[in-house]
């Protein structure tokens, strides 16, 4: 059984084309793609492989007509160029299982570690004879680093990167106006035990509705945003639960992550990216996954209302619909 390691996931494949994390098309790095099919050291047009336990076809490949580069952390650049198809210098891979297709930029084994900021494609040609070399059987450290990539936050001032608000920043809220930020709580995430347990949920430019997000936008599998039922109700459901829309997915290749909470009086439901989404809830079960002394902190803001939630006493700022129901009625939220 072969494996491929280092896969950059893109969210398509296009010549003459920069992706980034910042840019929100570069969705991270993959490793452990395997496949009895690569044993004969090539890709070939139709072979199965399997990514995180998931099955895909190889649907397309293709090569680089002209030269294209990885930007690395340190501004330096590494290029990639036209080649032999027995050891192209970068592959690039797009597969499908029918209901997903996924597309990756693959680096040949001896540009070795790098981290990289940004990848810019040149012109791109399908490989003659439907198959290419396997070129990246060694598990190098490949990472895809982010420097800006921040959910936008309304406030009275407009739209802030969710990494610049403070503690004691206004922030926009449906219910009460703008209010001030009481904690800012940062869990950051090593996902590279291959699990998509903790894996963000990506969702796309109008996944929600027009214009909702009005960009893309990353939120934890818990996080809940805002939509409307069929009867006309708003309800808060989880990110993983609208996996089946169109435009909203997990971010399979995320290897690292730094999740945000903001944390406010009350729970709030604010504005990221356009779309009303919830702040912190201090619920027992996120309670319970939080450090000690953000716990310590958050009764100081709470107080009692901690105890009453616990009790089955309902602190949220919308009806919240249980994982199961939201998954049922994903399709029919507006």
């Amino acid at each position: 059984m072969a494996t491929i390691f280092d896969l950059f996931e893109v969210s398509d494949i296009s010549e003459n084309t920069t992706y980034s994390v910042a840019a929100g098309n570069l969705l991270g790095v993959v490793d452990g793609a395997t496949s009895a099919d690569l044993n004969d050291g090539e890709f070939d047009l139709g072979d199965v492989i399997a990514i995180n336990g998931v099955t895909y076809t190889i649907s397309q490949i293709q090569e680089p007509s002209s030269s294209g580069r990885f930007t690395l952390e340190d501004g330096t650049n590494r290029s990639f160029d036209p080649g032999s198809e027995a050891n192209l210098s970068a592959i690039f891979l797009t597969v499908t299982n029918g209901g997903e297709t996924r597309h990756f930029i693959i680096p040949n084994d001896s540009y070795g570690d790098m981290t990289v900021q940004e990848i810019r494609t040149g012109s791109l040609n399908d490989v003659a004879g439907s198959d290419a070399a396997v070129n990246s059987t060694t598990d190098n450290n490949v990472n895809a680093v982010c420097f800006v990539a921040g959910s936008r936050i309304d406030t009275p001032d407009g739209a802030v990167v969710v990494e610049d608000i403070q503690v004691g920043d206004l922030v926009l809220t449906r219910d009460n106006g703008p209010q001030a930020v009481r904690a800012i709580l940062v869990r950051e995430l090593d996902l590279n035990d291959g699990s998509d347990r903790l894996k963000p949920i990506a969702f796309d430019v109008g996944s929600l509705g027009p214009g909702r997000p009005n960009s893309r936008l990353c939120l934890s599998p818990q996080h809940r945003v805002l939509v409307t039922d069929p009867s006309g109700h708003s309800v808060l459901v989880p990110a993983k639960a609208l996996t089946s829309r169109r435009g909203v997915r997990v971010m399979h290749g995320k290897r690292h992550v730094s999740y945000f909470h903001l944390v406010f009086s009350r729970h709030e439901i604010i504005w990221a990216n356009g779309t009303l989404t919830e702040s912190f809830y201090p619920g027992p079960v996120a309670m319970r996954m939080i450090p000690s002394d953000s716990r310590a902190e958050l009764w100081d803001i709470f107080g009692d209302t901690l105890t009453q939630c616990a009790n089955g006493f309902s602190m949220a700022a919308a009806p919240i619909l249980r994982l199961q129901d939201a998954r049922q009625k994903a399709q029919t939220f507006c």
